[in-house]
């Protein structure tokens, strides 16, 4: 016997489609994330200069002493970032943060080793370079929570 074929087929781009969308989830649940990891660091880098800046001796241990559970999850959380940095190094924003994080250690190994500045101004200086990298890492990510993510999903689906 002799087997028809269909007049027409269509194919079937219903699987395609899911496949994409689910791709995107993925990107997106990555990106979010790499700038939830960022922000954490960013966020203890504020708390930990606000902790130091304090002109009293006597807090300090008691502020101190708030950070130490937070701090335990810094390393964790500081690779997490720079991994995921790298794996969606497309991203500026994340490459940016990662190059700052790289340079403020840099600097603070430079002076560290070289002691140029015994003086209450390079704390001082310290403190605010410190507190201006904290600023930077948590406005990325609310940045990119607020404007950058729904962005890059108008983008991907427009892409398609």
């Amino acid at each position: 016997m002799l087997r028809r074929k269909p007049l027409m087929t269509i194919p079937e781009r219903q699987d395609e489609i899911a496949v994409e969308e689910l791709a995107k989830e993925k990107s997106l649940g990555r990106l979010d994330r790499a700038y939830a990891c960022w922000a954490y660091v960013g966020l203890f880098t504020i708390a930990m200069t606000a902790v130091v800046s304090l002109p009293s001796t006597e807090k300090k241990e008691g502020y101190g002493m708030l950070l130490v559970l937070p701090g335990m999850l810094l390393p964790i959380a500081l690779v997490a970032a720079i991994v995921m940095t790298v794996r969606l190094r497309r991203h500026r924003a994340l490459v940016f943060l990662s190059r700052s994080t790289l340079f403020l250690t840099i600097v603070f190994l430079a002076v560290g080793i070289s002691d140029c500045c015994a003086e209450g101004l390079s704390e001082y200086a310290m403190n605010a370079v410190v507190g201006m990298y904290g600023v930077g890492a948590v406005l990325v990510p609310v940045w990119w929570f607020v404007i950058g993510r729904r962005h890059y999903r108008d983008n991907a689906i427009t892409n398609t």
